[in-house]
């Protein structure tokens, strides 16, 4: 194939894709968590009460609940704690979910502006325990929490701190990078990427001026050297009255395009002229970016989000028109809806790939802990086990399978060093090799970069798509060669 050694020739020798060890200092490993429930020690002294509810104060439950619970009354003072702890945390809030709305400030002492958790609401007859993420890679040297009730009912059950330590590992480090479309002034992010039939490959992106803001637009760039070079970008889809994002793009097996969008809402669009003209987006049921992609039988496929009655739910529906009309087809997870993001059970910006046979696996984006979770299809989408956290930090996921069987998934890394990163499986996401993680960026300036997706241009030879920085507030879509 001419175009593949197009590709190879625009490298220098011996760099196409290459992996280099090295030594990566700044990796982050939690411990053990410590719990803290001694609320006596919380100040001012006075303001909190044990087992007796007065106006204006704090009332320290013990004799009613199987644990303290520390609860508002009124319109108390602020509370400050000192966990009396140096070092780097994460910290997460205890709290309840009763039949009337809970609502908590929390922050450090140190913060301008504290962080207002809401905690979802449950029955009169069926209370709920959640543990939120309030903090992560806190410093805590010297540093003391602060908690507010906000004119609403407050639960706070405990405190909890899980310390991070730093260590330098030994990394496989990719060198092979390009600029795929990258202007002054223009903020681009959340790509996808196609190889057509033709041996050509195209990206798009959603093109605006800041992370969200109401110009944004959708973008396509092509290259027809591998992914070397890439031309000038062709805008394909923007109206003016909408922020249209997170696009992907496939081409199905009878030559058409299809992108996908959110567009108030979530949208499929089609050409079938190679992406000269695109007819008018028709809405789908289900919403992640990236987008559907072709099954074995030519049905669409797209494992998103949809919320109903107050869950949202984790769905695969499946298309045989190229996203005209769908159906779902199975239930992957549900949690609560999106406005709970910080709570361990939210499956957000799901990715699902068919393993054959009818076997699924998914992968989810948890923003409790910053982890990729991780559940499966045995049997045809009958029953799905649930989510487990994997050992792979960063969001949101990306798997592809390889040529040789493995499994690559990619995701951004949003804490320093900023970047991409890629994980091996070897034996169809049962274990991933978290030991052996390959950092494919680490140079980002702040977070605002990542979902990362990929192709396999030849076998072993993968080109990874993701938006990236310099450290200003433009954001560029870069890749990367990796030769697995």
């Amino acid at each position: 194939m001419v175009w593949i050694a197009m590709a190879l020739c625009g490298a220098a020798a011996g760099q196409v894709g290459d992996l280099v060890a090295r030594d990566v200092e700044g990796h982050l490993e939690p411990g053990e968590p410590i719990v803290r429930e001694d609320f006596e020690r919380y100040e001012p002294a006075d303001a909190v009460l044990l087992d007796e509810r007065q106006d204006g104060t704090w009332v320290l439950r013990t004799k009613d609940w199987k644990s303290p619970l520390l609860n508002s009354t009124g319109d108390p003072p602020d509370l400050t704690y000192d966990p009396e702890l140096t070092g780097l945390y994460d910290i997460y809030l205890g709290t309840r979910a009763t039949d009337f709305p809970v609502v908590v400030g929390i922050g450090l002492e140190s913060d301008e502006e504290l962080s207002v958790i809401t905690c979802p609401r449950a029955t009169k007859q069926v209370h709920h325990d959640w543990e939120i993420c309030v903090r992560r890679a806190a410093v805590m040297d010297g540093e003391r929490i602060v908690i507010r009730a906000m004119g609403a009912q407050v639960y706070v059950d405990y405190l909890k701190f899980v310390p991070l330590t730093t260590r330098t590992k030994r990394a496989r480090v990719a060198t092979d990078h390009v600029v795929i479309g990258k202007e002054a002034g223009r903020h681009f992010a959340f790509p996808g990427v196609a190889r057509l039939e033709d041996g050509s490959l195209t990206a798009v992106a959603r093109e605006g001026t800041a992370h969200v803001d109401p110009s944004g637009s959708i973008a396509l760039w092509r290259s027809t050297d591998g992914g070397r070079t890439w031309g000038d970008r062709k805008t394909i889809r923007d109206d003016p009255d909408i922020d249209e994002r997170d696009p992907g793009i496939c081409q199905h097996s009878d030559g058409a395009l299809v992108v996908s969008m959110a567009a108030d809402g979530p949208k499929v669009m089609r050409s079938e002229d190679g992406g000269e003209t695109w007819d008018e987006p028709t809405p789908a049921p289900v919403f992640s970016p990236h987008g559907p992609r072709e099954m074995a039988d030519g049905k669409l496929y797209w494992c998103g989000i949809v919320t109903r009655m107050g869950i949202s739910h984790v769905r695969i529906a499946t298309s045989g028109d190229l996203g005209r009309t769908w159906e779902i087809d199975a239930t992957v997870a549900m949690s609560l809806p999106y406005h709970q993001p910080w709570v361990r059970n939210f499956w957000d910006e799901p990715w699902a790939l068919p393993l054959g046979a009818g076997r699924w696996l998914a992968l989810h984006r948890v923003d409790w802990d910053g982890y990729l979770y991780q559940n499966e299809s045995p049997d045809d989408g009958k029953t799905v086990t649930d989510p487990k956290r994997t050992g792979m930090w960063g969001c949101p996921p990306f798997v592809m399978k390889l040529w040789d069987g493995r499994l690559l998934a990619l995701y951004g890394y949003r804490r320093e060093p900023f970047g991409i990163r890629g994980c091996i499986s070897r034996d169809e996401g049962a274990t991933w090799d978290v030991d052996e993680e390959i950092i494919i960026r680490d140079d980002g300036g702040h977070g605002d970069l990542g979902y990362p997706t990929g192709i396999e241009i030849e076998p072993g030879l993968v080109l990874v798509v993701y938006y990236h920085n310099d450290g200003g507030a433009e954001c560029s879509i870069e890749g990367t060669f990796l030769s697995l």
